[in-house]
């Protein structure tokens, strides 16, 4: 298990640590407490540890992918 940072684009912001079997992979979903985030990219990904930077997923986006579905 590595540990993983989960990061905010634009502020830098941590957002969550945690430790995963694996990095996740780009456009993953992933949860973040009561809300649902996409990864975007990742940053220095070594077998220690991993940075990821995650975006909000809206409501909109996930009704729109539901009903597309």
């Amino acid at each position: 298990m590595i540990p993983v940072q989960y990061r905010d684009p634009q502020t830098e912001e941590i957002l969550e640590r945690r430790h995963e079997e694996g990095a996740p992979t780009i456009g993953a979903a992933v949860r973040i407490g009561f809300d649902e985030y996409r990864v975007l990219y990742r940053w220095r990904c070594v077998p220690t540890s991993c940075i990821v930077y995650v975006n909000r997923v809206t409501r909109e986006a996930r009704q729109e992918a539901r009903t597309a579905a």
